[in-house]
């Protein structure tokens, strides 16, 4: 047990859309299988926005220290954390009780108590954070930092890829080329597969050519469905992959008959009125994925530790802590694609 009363910079969640860059004190061990992560970098994605505009737009613990996409170094460890000091980690943070149902299955995305790290108990954007050992992934130290510290959203694309299952020569369509978008169009390029991605923002278009699309298209321009018909000779999307999380109509028309669409943006606000007959006359099959559980994680450290995919491009903005709240607000006016904060 540590009795250091050393302090530490922290992004913390004050409530009611407040971010609040303050000191806490550096988290201690409490059980014999906890670590403490010197953190390397934090990640910033699409939820922790969800959870600073007004009215909260996700929930999480008030007083919580943000951040669920960490890459650190074991700085302690418990006695039976299974884990040594210099190891170099990234953090699945979804844990379940371990006991439901669910978790008993592997299914721990499903489990109805479920906790995240850096949503419901203290994450990583801060230099030291206390996670359970079994979080713990060793990752090489040869994958750079702003790459490495990508395992965690690439874990939750791995998931929705695999249940896309698709093969090399089809054609999969992208809805969407924000982070999770722009993942699925480099993993299903790596997977030798025609891919599609649909964004109207230029910028991240230009992005997403980059990471593999053979086509892009703006749907502001034009009837999307049409275009997307015409590129496959008027069959249709082998896979179609919602990335926004209100593009199930689009997705529904762009798909052949017989096809897979993957719903993986989350919008809770969103409804589509859907011709249920359509789905069953067409054989079409709907997949939700929802974030990863950790078999999926080695799968993602694999992935950049291969090199598979590049995924340097989408990095837009690497800062420090205190360079936090004008990054959100770019993220926020949409002019920043992955934001990730370095800690010394």
């Amino acid at each position: 047990m540590t009795t250091h009363q050393s302090y530490m910079r922290a992004a913390v969640f004050a409530g009611d859309g407040v971010l609040d860059i303050t000191e806490r004190p550096w988290p201690e061990l409490q059980r014999p299988d906890d670590v403490i992560l010197g953190v390397e970098v934090g990640g910033i994605c699409g939820t922790d926005l969800k959870i600073l505009e007004r009215p909260q737009a996700h929930p999480a613990t008030p007083g919580v220290v943000l951040g669920h996409e960490i890459l650190g170094v074991v700085a302690e460890s418990g006695p039976e954390s299974g884990l040594e000091t210099g190891d170099r980690v990234v953090v699945a943070p979804n844990f379940g009780c371990g006991v439901c149902v669910y978790c008993r299955r592997g299914l721990v995305n499903q489990c109805p108590r479920m906790t995240t790290i850096g949503i419901y108990e203290d994450g990583g954007l801060a230099d030291r954070v206390r996670v359970p050992a079994a979080t713990c992934h060793r990752i090489s130290s040869a994958v750079p930092a702003e790459l490495a510290v990508l395992a965690e959203p690439l874990s939750g694309v791995v998931n929705g890829f695999r249940l896309a299952n698709p093969f090399p020569g089809e054609t999969a369509v992208v809805l969407g080329a924000g982070p999770a978008g722009l993942m699925f169009t480099a993993l299903f390029a790596a997977a030798g597969v025609h891919v599609v991605t649909v964004e109207p923002t230029a910028e991240r278009a230009q992005l997403a050519a980059a990471l593999g699309a053979d086509e892009t298209l703006d749907p502001r321009a034009g009837d999307v469905t049409s275009d997307i018909l015409e590129i496959t000779d008027g069959v249709g999307a082998d896979v179609v992959v919602d990335a926004v999380g209100s593009q199930f109509s689009t997705a529904l028309r762009a798909v052949r008959s017989a096809g897979r669409v993957v719903l993986f943006g989350m919008n809770t606000t969103a409804r589509a009125e859907i011709a249920q007959e359509r789905i069953t006359r067409r054989e079409l099959s709907i997949l939700g994925a929802y974030v990863g559980g950790q078999d999926v994680i080695p799968l993602a450290v694999g992935i950049l530790e291969r090199g598979v995919v590049d995924l340097s491009p989408m990095v837009t903005h690497r800062i420090g802590v205190d360079g936090l709240p004008m990054a959100l607000d770019e993220f926020r006016r949409g002019g920043a694609v992955k934001i990730e904060v370095s800690f010394s």
